[in-house]
């Protein structure tokens, strides 16, 4: 087939298009029989869909959007992608035409109001078709009955219950003698490269697909010349998923191990639902060509109850991306009555764009707030208003002032060593060790480095501040252990004695505490922990030249307790990246990484937690900088002090 490379701009300059009739009005591609090296040809025909014939919609890739081929249309030479010539030829019936919708056909993508209108009506001509058609693409390397033939063979352990036959759960993939034993192939077999290559086609990260996958009644998958149904690749992938065969399959050393399922598949054959910010979270890894479809492929998706309540945004390509994100981010607002989706947009310092500072970038990925990890309730019982404004890139909130950054000058584990959360501590002992107890600052300091929560309790606050103490007891030792072995190249001696002496500091405060018993200091501190803390007291005054490799590993061997991790990982998703903070009120927090002295921490109406902002030089508007936890503020104070006439409410513009 001679190829003729059109740019994506020029895609359907030879047009065949004419205006539809009425607002329902789609049109459906009849691609004419043929075989072998017969040119495409087909014709376009108008309907409404309500009075449709029955046709078949195909859900794929575009591809880098280049024009390589053509179909003769209505006599007319359109040309299309290559990967679309690949389906096309594919799909052709040598005995009968085909009659399908395709998006790159069926709608004039150079007339950008009829695009939003038909990308409005998707979820119903998806919904429509009597079979959706996916196309993964061509099966280059013979790996598509690899795949079907382990899908088919792990049908049988599925359960309709959801009670699989499964495997002995392990942290790894299974061992060849587990697969066996189920029938299924071993490790090394080709069929699960195949899977795992199938799991890793472009076609599954592509955000449209998601909707066109899950409002279809029948979902037929073509890869090459193979072709399997969705559902069965469905229950396959989950199955595969639940018993561990998402994992990578190295039991014994990196050098056997081979790459786990990937996981976005997951996302489209699940079919997911929800609000429209629950859907841009789940959907934040998928991609779009056109940053805009990072919303408008997901308005069909949104549950319609909730659609009902406030109507969604409509799909509209003559409207800029800055418009499309400020209009969807107010909807959210309005919508939910909380600013939670401004906790989404993490300011990267990007004041040199031109964009407005408050509106999420849902195209490039979010970080998950600390909502996420924790109940705060900064805001108390108030709720966000979106309010008018002479500007559509401004966002004018009502909220509090409740402090200044004095000092911002630690990114937390940015670069270790040193070991940041030790600087973090020297700082605040500098600044606030005078006008209070190191005990209470201690303890104060310790909430703030998680973000006032813990990892395996996603839904509360910490509250027993003992427990705290011990996981970070354990996660200090860790810290320890691992710096010995590298003192002379990595960790100075200054450092360590700060990490020794923060660890020693939460010991004795665990004799303290209201409350704690014998018998409860001894549930969390075994007599191998005290043995430990022991030996670093007896240690201590000279921690370079004495802790050597084998004391460092007779302590690794005495410290059987695992719970470190739980500390470690809730300071990582707290304070990776952000910066510590000391404010003018001498409160201590976590920020912003673009934070800085000077900016200033509010309490914003609907807010469930502080956020920073920036005053503008010679201006009354403010720069939106993003969430942060400050110790003493996150659980509605601000708001009680406001309704007792100690705080006064104030109106942020934000540009």
């Amino acid at each position: 087939m001679d190829e003729k490379r059109v740019d994506a701009g020029e895609l359907f300059e030879l047009s065949v298009y004419s205006e539809l009739p009425e607002n329902d009005s789609i049109r459906l591609l009849r691609l004419n029989h043929g075989a072998g090296t017969d040119g495409l040809h087909g014709q376009l025909i108008v309907c409404e869909l309500s009075g449709a014939p029955p046709y078949e919609a195909l859900s794929y890739v575009w591809g880098d959007g280049a024009a390589n081929g053509h179909l003769k249309c209505d006599g007319k030479d359109l040309p299309i992608t290559r990967n679309l010539i690949t389906a096309l030829c594919r799909l052709r019936l040598i005995s009968m035409d085909r009659l399908l919708w395709i998006d790159q056909l069926c709608i004039n993508q150079n007339n950008l109001r009829e695009r939003g209108s038909q990308v409005n009506m998707m979820r119903s001509i998806f919904k429509s078709a009597k079979t959706v058609l996916v196309w993964l693409g061509l099966d280059h390397e013979q790996e598509a009955e690899h795949a079907k033939s382990l899908i088919t063979a792990i049908i049988p352990l599925v359960s309709e219950d959801g009670e699989d036959d499964g495997i002995e759960k392990m942290m790894h993939f299974p061992t060849d003698k587990s697969l066996i034993e189920h029938g299924l192939p071993p490790r090394d077999h080709p069929e699960w490269d195949a899977l795992v290559h199938l799991t890793r086609l472009p076609y599954f990260k592509r955000v449209w697909v998601i909707q066109e996958v899950s409002v279809a009644s029948k979902v037929l998958m073509l890869w090459g010349e193979t072709e399997f149904d969705m559902l069965w690749f469905r229950s396959a992938i989950s199955w595969a998923s639940r018993n561990n065969c998402a994992f990578s399959t190295d039991v014994e050393s990196a050098e056997d191990s081979k790459p786990g399922l990937d996981a976005a598949p997951f996302m489209v054959v699940n079919r997911p639902s929800g609000s429209l910010l629950q859907l841009l979270e789940r959907t934040e890894a998928c991609q779009a060509s056109d940053p805009r479809d990072k919303v408008y492929a997901l308005l069909g998706l949104v549950d319609t109850h909730l659609s009902e309540v406030i109507p969604l945004p409509e799909a509209d390509y003559t409207r800029p991306l800055v418009r499309v994100y400020c209009d969807t981010t107010r909807y959210i607002i309005s919508f939910t009555q909380s600013l939670e989706v401004l906790c989404y947009n993490v300011h990267p310092a990007r004041s040199e764009e031109a964009l407005p500072s408050w509106m999420p970038r849902f195209d490039q990925g979010i970080i998950d707030p600390w909502r996420l990890y924790g109940e705060h309730e900064a805001c108390g019982s108030t709720i966000a208003t979106v309010r008018e404004t002479d500007d559509e890139q401004h966002l004018l909130l009502e909220g509090v002032r409740i402090d200044e950054v004095d000092c911002a000058e630690i990114v937390l584990m940015e670069d270790e060593p040193p070991d940041t959360m030790s600087e973090a501590w020297k700082l605040a002992l500098d600044r606030l060790g005078d006008s209070r107890s190191v005990n209470s600052l201690f303890k104060d300091f310790i909430f703030v480095m998680t973000g006032g929560t813990m990892i395996d309790d996603l839904s509360a606050p910490i509250l027993a501040s003992d427990t705290l103490l011990f996981e970070f007891i354990d996660y200090q030792i860790s810290r320890l252990l691992q710096a010995l072995k590298k003192l002379s190249t990595k960790h100075s001696t200054k450092c360590l004695k700060v990490m020794l002496e923060m660890a020693e500091t939460a010991a004795s405060m665990l004799h303290t505490i209201d409350g704690v018993s014998g018998i409860h200091y001894k549930q969390f501190l075994s007599r191998q922990r005290q043995e430990i803390v022991y030996q670093l007291a007896q240690y201590h005054p000279n921690v370079a030249s004495t802790m050597n490799e084998e004391l460092a590993n007779r302590l690794e061997n005495l410290w059987i307790d695992n719970d470190w991790r739980r500390f470690s990982i809730s300071f990582a998703n707290a304070g990776e990246f952000r910066r510590f903070f000391i404010t003018k009120k001498q409160s201590m927090g976590i920020g912003p990484r673009a934070m800085k002295s000077g900016d200033i921490i509010c309490v914003l109406f609907g807010g469930r937690t502080p956020f920073v902002l920036r005053p503008r030089p010679n201006s009354d508007h403010y720069v939106f900088i993003g969430e942060c936890y400050i110790h003493g503020w996150m659980h509605g104070e601000a708001i009680e002090k406001w309704e007792q006439g100690k705080l006064q409410n104030e109106y942020f513009t934000l540009d």
